[in-house]
């Protein structure tokens, strides 16, 4: 009796779709690693700022199946992040040759930078070793664009590739619109839309990315302070019912100083009197979105989503 032929389970013979098989492909993302051709495990690294986005970040390329190699910031980076990556260094502000070693001994060739470092750190808590200080010596600028360019630049030379930040993250980048059952009034609207032509403009002069805005009245601009205090700077000057609008700069560079926006963020404008927080659709990370947007419903704060 000839052998049977035995199919592959999508193969012309096997009754099978390329539809299915691709159904098939994609339910399996994320439950196998990726590989190089090699077929070794690809290794990512992981510059860790502060705040939730390092760790949040960490453990949706653990889903898609990366080996993560972290370099932690002391007094800025979450100590949680030890227990969401496979290795962490802890470093100082400004140890650049330090994260240079640990990722050429690591064999990492791709990394991604999440997290900013306050910049009055830069004043306390700044110890950078030989190369950080070389590198100080002769960038040129010191806003946050030129700085972090120049860190991936020097990382470049090292055979290092810094990546979109935005990396892995696609679920938690929201699209335009309303993002909560409360909608903003007609006024909030003329806020949000002022708002947000002022915010590119701070942006574009490199001050800050956000803005508290009422009857189309800029009451607070960002600037070293953070979002926070300028949420709670403005709800002291408005007292209720204004907008915040936090945007990207004009031509951001995805692979770093993203915005983002978490609980806490609507949290504090609530605590403060804000009714709507407006981002940039596309190019604002939610941490934790889900329960930032049930938090924004408890609030009753409005968020949106919007485009230029």
């Amino acid at each position: 009796m000839p052998a049977r032929r035995l199919s592959a389970p999508f193969d012309e013979g096997s009754g099978h779709s390329a539809k299915a098989y691709e159904s098939f492909s994609a339910a399996c993302q994320g439950f196998f690693p990726p590989v190089e051709q090699s077929g070794v495990v690809k290794k990512l690294g992981l510059i860790a700022g502060n705040g939730k986005f390092p760790v949040i970040f960490a453990r949706e390329a653990k889903v898609a199946g990366y080996t993560l190699v972290a370099v932690a910031h002391r007094g800025e980076t979450l100590a949680e992040i030890s227990d969401v990556v496979d290795d962490v260094t802890w470093i100082y502000v400004g140890q650049l040759g330090k994260i240079i070693r640990t990722f050429q001994r690591a064999g990492v060739t791709e990394a991604v930078m999440a997290g900013g470092i306050r910049k009055v750190k830069l004043f306390g808590n700044f110890r950078p070793d030989l190369r950080g200080a070389r590198f100080l010596a002769r960038v040129k600028g010191r806003d946050d664009d030129a700085l972090l360019r120049g860190v991936a630049d020097e990382l470049a030379d090292e055979g290092i590739k810094i990546l979109d930040s935005t990396f892995c993250l696609s679920k938690i980048i929201p699209g335009a619109g309303v993002l909560t059952k409360r909608i903003p009034s007609a006024a909030h609207w003329e806020d949000i839309r002022y708002g947000f032509r002022i915010a590119k403009e701070i942006g574009r002069l490199g001050i800050g990315q956000t803005v508290v805005v009422k009857n189309r009245v800029v009451v607070a601009v960002e600037a070293v302070e953070g979002t926070d205090d300028t949420i709670q700077r403005g709800g002291r000057l408005a007292k209720s019912g204004y907008v915040v609008v936090k945007v990207s700069k004009p031509e951001q560079d995805l692979r770093f100083d993203v915005p983002a926006v978490g609980i806490e963020t609507i949290q504090n404008l609530h605590d403060a009197g804000g009714a709507v927080l407006a981002v940039e659709a596309g190019k604002t990370i939610f941490l934790e979105k889900q329960m930032l947007l049930q938090k924004a419903e408890a609030c009753r704060v409005s968020v949106v989503a919007i485009e230029e």
